[in-house]
């Protein structure tokens, strides 16, 4: 079963399971006779008001990713995410519906038993729903494909809770390894390297990459996303200490056998709605504020140097996908005609008399707020950079990869905290900093990078 036609079922099953919960109390309430009421009601005004209650709570259960795949979640995690989504859902219910001038609104008994209803209706569908994937996946039918990176005791420790049915949902067709002379282990055979792996991806339909431990090298997982990076896969982990104690990861516990994800989403639904909201917003507000100050500094550039106003450049953003990124202009209009790409240093001789002055206040940065507004960037992020030094980078550089799991932003963590890069030595430095972001992402964290920035920005700092 792929993850859209599972999301279309249960988005269907939760209709259902809503449409047994509301009318169940209407009938208690208006139809039973367990309840007083001054008022005849009919079945016509319930089917009147019944699209609002599905777009009510079909929204909040997106917003709290209750429609994240079941694949590899327990029963008790699923009831328990249903039961706090469901306790939200009856508060907001409850505000909106609370009269302050009649105290008879202030305890409900209807809106309780609702929310009984809803709690074992909507819990007991998904969890049905869990049981039926369940049998389905024990049958093989709508199972994942997957590759063991590594040849090892870690392996064979997978392919033999595999084998006790502890990963279910996965179908393991074969190990990476770059010895051919591999003996077959339990039927599982070395079905290639870490050279052309990457096409068995897309032969095979692999869905899900698990590394084992002992062949967990930094450099050697760069590899294997830069290889993999758009074949649309999933990369999970055996854990070790270090991984647990740092919460880099996020744990998947498979009937008694954890793995641990590599890309875990840190922000939930909601909270990247609201992100992007701010974005949104904030960018709008701020290209209103600042469009003098923008006509202004484009005339300056005009008469500072020759050349074009602004400055455009391929970036590499989200997900390794690249888009444009727009500057005013601070160096020659010929920088790298001779050197071809290369970093800024500290007194760049290439870089405008405005430029240095742009910079200092970030107000060549003030264009990049319409990638913001169209979404390529984020305001706090790590920066983005070329395909040249990104390819370059991640080869070289333990778990750079993981700075394109999120969106670039105009600042971020690693902007205010440290100087421009000038070496491979800087991009090192300052990709701590970068990782401590995408592991501790917030919004109040954003808040904090955000007035940091602003210091920057009033004390002449920036580069």
């Amino acid at each position: 079963m792929n993850i859209s036609k599972e999301k279309k079922l249960l988005v269907f099953a939760d209709m259902m399971t809503i449409n047994l919960s509301t009318f169940s109390l209407f009938f208690l309430k208006f139809k039973s006779g367990f309840f007083q009421s001054t008022m005849e009601h009919s079945y016509n005004e319930l089917f009147l008001i019944m699209p609002i209650i599905y777009i009510f709570w079909l929204i909040l259960f997106h917003m709290r990713d209750m429609y994240r795949s079941f694949y590899f979640r327990s029963a008790i995690e699923i009831f328990l995410h249903c039961f706090s989504t469901l306790t939200i859902g009856i508060a907001i219910v409850y505000l909106i519906t609370i009269e302050l001038n009649n105290p008879d609104t202030f305890f409900r008994y209807p809106l309780i038993v609702y929310y009984f209803f809803l709690i074992t209706f909507i819990a007991l569908g998904r969890l049905f729903f869990k049981l039926i994937l369940n049998r389905y996946l024990r049958k093989g039918i709508g199972l994942r494909n997957a590759l063991i990176i590594g040849y090892n005791k870690s392996a064979k420790r997978i392919v033999r809770e595999y084998l006790k049915g502890s990963l279910l949902g996965l179908k393991i067709v074969g190990f990476i390894d770059d010895d051919p002379d591999n003996p077959e282990y339990r039927g599982i055979k070395t079905v290639g390297n870490f050279e052309n792996f990457d096409k068995l991806i897309t032969s095979m339909q692999i869905r899900e990459m698990i590394i084992s431990i002992e062949s967990k090298d930094p450099l050697l997982i760069n590899r294997i996303i830069l290889k993999s990076k758009d074949r649309n896969v999933f990369y999970k982990v055996v854990p070790s200490l270090n991984d647990i104690i740092s919460g880099n990861v996020r744990t998947f516990e498979l009937f008694n056998f954890t793995l641990l994800e590599l890309f875990p989403d840190i922000l939930s639904p909601f909270q990247r709605f609201l992100k992007r909201s701010v974005d949104v917003l904030a960018s709008f507000g701020l290209l209103l504020i600042s469009f003098p100050i923008m006509i202004v500094s484009a005339i300056i550039i005009k008469v500072d140097s020759p050349g074009n106003v602004f400055y455009h450049q391929k970036r590499v953003g989200k997900d390794f996908k690249e888009f444009t990124v727009f500057k005013f202009r601070s160096m020659r209009q010929d920088a790298e005609a001779k050197t071809g790409a290369v970093w800024a240093t500290k007194n760049d001789p290439r870089i405008t008399k405005f430029g240095n002055f742009m910079r200092k206040t970030r107000i060549d940065e003030l264009p990049q707020l319409f990638n913001v507004l169209l979404g390529s960037m984020s305001f706090v992020g790590p920066r983005p950079e070329r395909k040249i030094f990104v390819d370059d980078f991640i080869k070289t550089i333990p778990f750079y990869y993981k700075r394109l799991h999120v969106k670039p932003g105009l600042t971020g963590w690693a902007q205010v905290k440290h100087k421009y890069d000038e070496t491979v030595e800087d991009v090192k430095e300052k990709l701590k900093y970068d990782l401590f972001y995408i592991e501790n992402l917030s919004l109040k964290l954003d808040f904090v990078i955000l007035l940091h920035t602003v210091k920057v920005v009033v004390n002449f700092r920036g580069h």
